[in-house]
């Protein structure tokens, strides 16, 4: 997965990865407008190029087409972590130690983040 998602194609993917389920058109039209004035055609014009971008598969046996998240969630956001890191020409570590001197960290979001080192910790001993 190389390509980046516009904000717009995000939106999308946002949803289809909310609802866990295959979807109509219409269904993430009706969605999004809670909070975009996009149209039917705006939203199939994104569907399209999330599918050719390979984040959508689509289903077109029946009558209605259903679309839906071609990978996960956090597959995406490792590999937009990653592209982030090798953009700026840091390392993971230097990303890291700014994120934790941030402000913004609660109480747990610090015990989130090391209990995940500790299983990672756990994984590599093994």
């Amino acid at each position: 997965m190389n390509d980046k998602l516009a904000d717009s194609e995000l939106e999308i993917m946002r949803v289809l990865w909310d609802t866990k389920r295959p979807m109509k058109a219409s269904e993430i039209t009706k969605m999004l407008q809670k909070t975009k004035n996009w149209s039917k055609a705006t939203v199939h014009v994104l569907l399209g190029r999330l599918e050719n971008k390979g984040f959508v598969s689509a289903d077109r046996s029946g009558y209605y087409h259903y679309f839906s998240a071609a990978i996960a969630e956090n597959e995406y956001l490792c590999s937009e972590s990653y592209r982030m890191v090798k953009k700026v020409g840091g390392s993971l570590h230097s990303m890291l130690a700014s994120l934790i001197e941030t402000d913004e960290l609660s109480d747990e979001d610090i015990i989130a983040i090391s209990d995940m080192l500790n299983e990672k910790r756990k994984e590599i001993e093994k």
